[in-house]
């Protein structure tokens, strides 16, 4: 027959162990050795649900009874010891009744590790599969005579002569444009040929759209200076996926 264990009233305790059956208090698992709690004077546990036979009923109020569990000498993953219900035994003596919780940081640790990993998967996914940073200054653009590129399987890439601009100004007029009907999103870098100065360089271009205003890295005096524009591509599929690029020579004419 189950042992029938009663409450041993404590001077002082600021933890209080509750259920609908009764509020019992308990001595803090931190002062288990101060108060010479050893396993041998452990008659079983509460706090969770076992299918083993109960080792004792904790008595609670107008006869309720709480079932013990036996000690349990290892816990469960996600359990700890929150303190211990000292009990009268007949003879005098003291036994206790092990109180066991959650441990919230063993439980959440796993859980914040996940969203991490599912955090860190979905902007990887999403950085991915963004697109590439379009530039702010392109529109839609229609070559001249309303030229567009009928063949997918081929790039299209616009021609240029001379490129106008006037002394003492970085602003050039002249549209950079990605045909329509191209398979893939432009890119220019405009350099000057000799010693290879980068002077502009735009953002992502889709089809059918151009850079018709643009600034160059300094200003020019007045002449003519060979440049060359080097167009890199990308697959609209996914833009880090290169195509063809290729390179155009022009005259910057600056008066």
């Amino acid at each position: 027959m189950s042992r029938r264990l009663v409450e041993k009233e404590l001077e002082t305790s600021s933890k209080t162990y509750s259920r609908k059956e009764g509020c019992w208090n308990y001595i803090p698992a931190g002062m288990a050795e101060e108060e010479e709690i050893t396993p041998q004077k452990i008659i079983g546990d509460i706090g969770y649900r076992s299918k083993k036979e109960e080792a004792a009923f904790l008595l609670g109020e107008e006869g309720t009874e709480v079932a013990v569990n036996p000690f349990k000498a290892k816990l469960g993953y996600g359990q700890k010891v929150l303190g211990y219900i000292p009990c009268e035994e007949e003879d005098g003596g003291v036994i206790y009744v092990r109180v066991i919780g959650k441990s919230w940081g063993k439980i959440l640790i796993p859980l914040v590790i996940l969203l991490a990993l599912i955090a860190g998967g979905l902007w990887w996914y999403f950085a991915q599969n963004r697109g590439p940073d379009l530039d702010d200054s392109a529109m839609a653009y229609q070559m001249p005579g309303g030229l567009k590129n009928e063949d997918p399987s081929q790039i299209m890439l616009p021609g240029f002569g001379t490129i106008d601009m006037e002394a003492g100004q970085r602003t050039v007029h002249a549209a950079l444009s990605n045909p329509e009907g191209n398979p893939c999103y432009f890119k220019y870098t405009v350099s000057l040929q000799e010693g290879g100065d980068v002077l502009y360089e735009s953002g992502w271009l889709e089809p059918g759209t151009a850079v018709t205003k643009w600034e160059i890295a300094e200003e020019l005096e007045p002449g003519d200076y060979p440049i060359s524009l080097l167009v890199d591509t990308g697959s609209l599929d996914d833009y880090q996926q290169e195509m063809n690029k290729g390179t155009i020579n022009a005259t910057l004419h600056v008066e």
